[in-house]
């Protein structure tokens, strides 16, 4: 069986490839390959964490890419298993490259594994993800705007009756597997066991790494991240090891959730999205009359807009200094 966890994005996606990278010999003892192929860069050697290369000389015409025997060679020796291919640069691409070079040339069933998020939370992380990497989002405003736009013209947006039509269209022998990305729901409250269950790993034997459950950072320690220049020679990389140290601080201040949109986008969002995936949730979640029932209580962070955001942006400048003149 040949198993293809494509995320989607903000899901959790690099702590289980995490997981899978380290704990080959807790896989192998329950008859789990993560395959190599696709996460050694050529050399024989495995040292990525996922197949996100794989995905990009998908888009790339193949260029750099292993060959189709290479796949099948090492999926033949561990038929046998369950095998693992992982990359959320695989959501919402045309997989019929991947079928026609690689998945078409064995003779088995192929599971898409795909994690959904509710869609509030989804456009939170996905801003803050691009705010704290540097990336243009011309602000928060902008981008809420935009996205809201989206929503309201683009009917395939965050549409996954339409996503995985296109997933069975494209690879002509895939089943799809759809998780709903609530910590709650999921075996073990986690990603990674919830994943390992699906085959058949016991919950109580997956030992999850330290901090498998990060706290979000808040918006505006995002942004100031983002906007972080520590002089020459500080780079994406140094950036992200700064994130790092950041996310490990614990400072209280720098943590925040339900601080991009406000109550009434949030209503908005999830009731359109809602309606636009009924379709969806009849098909493989019956039981629920919504995919994700709406929140009580009250946001975890500073309102976008309150007073209050410019003293905390400038109080994670001032930490960020710290924490990169302490850590180099």
């Amino acid at each position: 069986m040949l198993w293809i966890h494509i995320g989607m994005p903000k899901t959790g996606s690099t702590a289980l490839q995490g997981y899978l990278h380290s704990n080959a010999a807790f896989l192998a003892k329950h008859n789990i390959r993560y395959m190599a192929t696709g996460r050694d860069r050529g050399t024989g050697r495995v040292r990525l964490i996922c197949q996100n290369a794989m995905a990009i000389a998908m888009s790339r015409g193949w260029s750099d890419s292993p060959t189709t025997e290479a796949f099948v060679k090492e999926y033949q020796e561990h038929a046998a298993q369950h095998c693992i291919l992982s990359s959320e640069m695989f959501f919402g691409r045309d997989l019929s490259p991947l079928y026609d070079r690689y998945l078409a040339a064995i003779p088995t069933p192929v599971k898409f594994v795909v994690y959904i998020r509710r869609f509030d939370d989804f456009i939170e992380a996905d801003y803050k993800q691009r705010a704290k990497n540097g990336m243009r989002t011309r602000g928060v405003d902008a981008f809420v705007a935009n996205r809201l736009t989206q929503i309201e013209s683009d009917p395939d947006y965050m549409n996954f009756s339409a996503i995985l039509d296109r997933i069975r269209a494209q690879v002509p022998t895939a089943e799809i597997v759809p998780r709903l990305y609530l910590r709650e729901e999921m075996a073990g409250n986690d990603v990674i066991s919830d994943f390992l269950s699906l085959m058949d790993v016991p919950v109580h034997e997956v030992v999850l790494p330290e901090g498998a459950a990060n706290k979000s950072l808040s918006r505006v320690a995002s942004e100031a991240l983002g906007h972080f220049d520590g002089g020459a020679g500080f780079d994406k990389k140094a950036r992200r090891r700064l994130g790092r140290v950041l996310q490990q601080s614990g400072d209280p201040r720098l943590f925040g959730q339900g601080d991009v949109l406000t109550p009434d986008e949030r209503k908005l969002i999830n009731n359109t999205l809602e309606t636009r995936n009924a379709v969806f949730r009849a098909a493989y979640f019956p039981d629920r009359e919504r995919l994700f029932t709406p929140r009580t209580g009250t946001a975890h962070g500073v309102q976008r807009g309150d007073p209050s955001e410019k003293q905390d942006y400038e109080y994670a400048v001032k930490k960020l200094h710290e924490l990169a003149e302490k850590h180099g």
